[in-house]
């Protein structure tokens, strides 16, 4: 018996930063969307856990999410049996697009499957926040406003398609260091949230694409100059740039299918990852 199922990437279409808490953590209120592209991931039963990835970089010992998720499962619930988990990469590795906890919301999706634990859904958020505040998400899907530090979720009704043009730069950004950046800038409050919320409700891909935005680009564009080169690059081509998480990877808006297929076949073989993909 074996299990497979599609991570699907995370997209903030807006991501406000509140302030940061007592226990250091951020207060965050974003639009939190999945994507059309995503990891392939595959779990059968064995004797003994082990993750396998398409991707050389990507460690696979015991700080792999996925790896991490089927431990939780395990020591909650004392499985009698390893997984053998193979994860078919397609999302850049620290790209902001949650491929590390898309991967692990799958892995607690088939632990369940596989030995036949009959979960209810907030079961399995409780422990999803127990990896990290973007895999309750992750495992929610669709379209839903994130409060706290992410992990507090509110369903929204579907996002309208939206058209998209991935580009990863090559290289990760440590999401701390863009935090750390974050806080010593001068506050300058945003509340790209509320825009994007209106722009939902009036199901409008124009309003969206004018919508859009995250709080932490200041920081990330600072800490790496070539993120900001690369999003002028974008608005040149007519499309919305829009930093993916913490980075480094680019959301660029496109008003139309053929729009984005155009960006795309013009950055091809400039930048190692560039993917035209859509809302889901």
């Amino acid at each position: 018996m074996a299990y497979q199922g599609i991570a699907a990437a995370k997209l903030n279409l807006s991501l406000d930063v509140l302030g940061k808490r007592a226990d250091g953590y951020h207060e965050l209120q974003s639009v939190m969307q999945t994507l059309s592209i995503g990891d392939v991931v595959e779990a059968e039963l064995s004797r003994e856990t082990k993750v396998t990835a398409t991707d050389p970089a990507l460690a696979c010992d015991a700080s792999n999410l996925a790896y991490r998720a089927y431990q939780l499962m395990r020591d909650e619930f004392g499985l009698d049996a390893g997984l053998n988990i193979r994860l078919e990469k397609q999302i850049p590795l620290g790209g902001g697009l949650a491929g590390g906890s898309t991967d692990a919301a799958q892995v607690l999706l088939a632990v369940n499957e596989l030995f036949q634990l009959a979960l209810p859904q907030e079961r399995l958020l409780a422990l999803a926040l127990k990896l990290g505040a973007d895999v309750p998400f992750c495992l929610l899907g669709g379209t839903a406003l994130a409060t706290g530090v992410g992990e507090k979720l509110q369903p929204l009704d579907p996002c309208p398609e939206l058209r998209l043009v991935l580009v990863n730069p090559g290289f990760a950004v440590p999401t701390a260091d863009v935090y750390r950046r974050f806080d010593e800038l001068p506050p300058t409050p945003t509340n790209y949230t509320d825009g994007v919320l209106q722009a939902l409700a009036a199901g409008s891909p124009m309003l969206l694409r004018g919508a859009v935005g995250n709080g932490l680009e200041p920081a990330a564009f600072q800490l790496y100059p070539a993120l900001s080169r690369l999003a002028a690059e974008l608005a040149e081509l007519g499309l919305t740039p829009l930093l993916c998480g913490s980075g480094a990877t680019l959301a660029a808006l496109a008003r139309d299918k053929k729009q984005a297929a155009v960006a795309a076949d013009a950055l091809a073989g400039k930048y190692p990852f560039v993917r035209a993909v859509t809302t889901h």
